[in-house]
């Protein structure tokens, strides 16, 4: 499994094995110069005293790290990773670094893996050269997936956004849209276009991004790039089963026109803790699951759509909207009772089939550098 903010060296040589604790006593002392980020894991090996066989190392390196550096030279780097390449998308950043520390080369994952950014960090402190190959950043255009990383959006459609970066290359416009605040100076390759709920683009602009947690499908050449930022209030009936609880989440989710990739949590009451159809719902779909008490919700501040049943079965009057509500306030680190003054939820108290669910959203903007 692969471990964030892993960094693993190989070097071959004697010179080479030197700069790699250069290297690593670089990045470790970057990591510690930080506030607020989390510590980078470094690990270097010698390729005399590699454990097992140098390719099973490397195939490991691999799969585990988020950065794997060879100091050496870049036909082996080459050969021993080859099995191991699947995409840009899952792959480490790879980088080579001649053993007298005079290029860094970013040779996998330069865009999304962030090979480029992490190659022009480290050849600055070795006073190096560092050798940039992908288009984008040899003209200084706006890449469309590596905005998606920095801002932790989900990328709806690879295919797209190639095309949209074939575009630009051509000197295209892109159109742009965001359903919430845009920070930094927005690149000129972009051109912004005001929210309109799915119209068809038309005239000169071919291809648009669109950034937010909805989706209209009709879009066609919009490339949609989605936060982690919708909270699942959901509540049921003894027995529901997750087969029906996904198919109702899923229907009310076409209908506002949400993308099940926004979906960042789940929760409801303490109650439905072990409930076997919501628990493995989530584990269908790769939500965690939270679970408040009834005290805990009803001390949720805000106007909610209460129901006496409910009240006398639960203990409190409304569950998903107050859940939503909760688990929102817990993943924005706000957990004082006087946090939300009133509920704001996208989607209110919605019922059918003996299943109730409602949805809220985390505060979220996106950045330009």
């Amino acid at each position: 499994m692969k471990q964030q903010n892993m960094v693993s060296i190989i070097s071959f040589t004697r010179t080479g094995n030197s700069l790699a604790q250069s290297i690593r006593q670089i990045v470790e002392e970057c990591s510690s110069e930080e506030e607020g980020s989390r510590k980078i894991l470094v690990q270097v090996q010698e390729n005399r005293t590699c454990p097992g066989s140098l390719k099973e190392w490397c195939r490991d390196a691999f799969i585990q790290s988020q950065t794997l550096i060879f100091v050496g030279a870049a036909g082996i780097a080459v050969r021993l990773i080859a099995e191991s390449v699947k995409d840009k998308y899952r792959d480490p950043a790879v980088l080579v670094v001649d053993e007298l520390g005079q290029f860094v080369i970013p040779i996998l994952s330069g865009h999304v893996g962030g090979g480029n950014e992490f190659a022009l960090f480290l050849a600055e402190k070795l006073g190096a050269v560092p050798v940039i190959t992908t288009a984008t950043d040899l003209y200084g255009k706006f890449a469309v997936d590596v905005f998606a990383v920095k801002n932790r959006l989900f990328l709806s459609e690879r295919r797209l956004a190639k095309e949209i970066s074939a575009a630009i290359l051509e000197g295209e416009k892109i159109g742009f849209s965001c359903e919430k605040q845009v920070l930094g100076r927005m690149p000129e390759e972009l051109i912004w276009l005001e929210e309109d709920s799915g119209t068809e683009l038309n005239g000169p602009i071919r291809y648009r991004i669109h950034v937010g947690v909805h989706k209209w499908e009709h879009h066609g050449r919009t490339l949609f790039l989605h936060p982690r930022a919708l909270i699942l209030g959901i509540g049921c009936k003894k027995g529901k089963s997750a087969e029906e609880i996904e198919a109702f989440v899923q229907e009310n989710l076409w209908q506002n026109q949400f993308a099940r990739e926004s979906l960042l949590g789940a929760a409801s009451v303490d109650l439905k803790k072990q409930e076997k159809g919501l628990l493995d719902f989530c584990s269908r779909w790769n939500l965690p699951f939270h679970t408040y008490s009834a005290q805990q919700l009803a001390e949720v501040t805000g106007t909610f759509t209460e129901s006496v049943f409910v009240a006398e079965t639960v203990g409190v009057g409304n569950v998903c909207e107050r859940a939503a509500a909760a688990c929102a306030m817990e993943f924005s680190g706000n957990k004082e009772n006087n946090a939300l003054k009133h509920w704001e939820g996208l989607v209110p108290k919605t019922a059918g089939s003996g299943i109730t669910l409602a949805v809220s959203e985390l505060e979220w903007s996106v950045e330009f550098e």
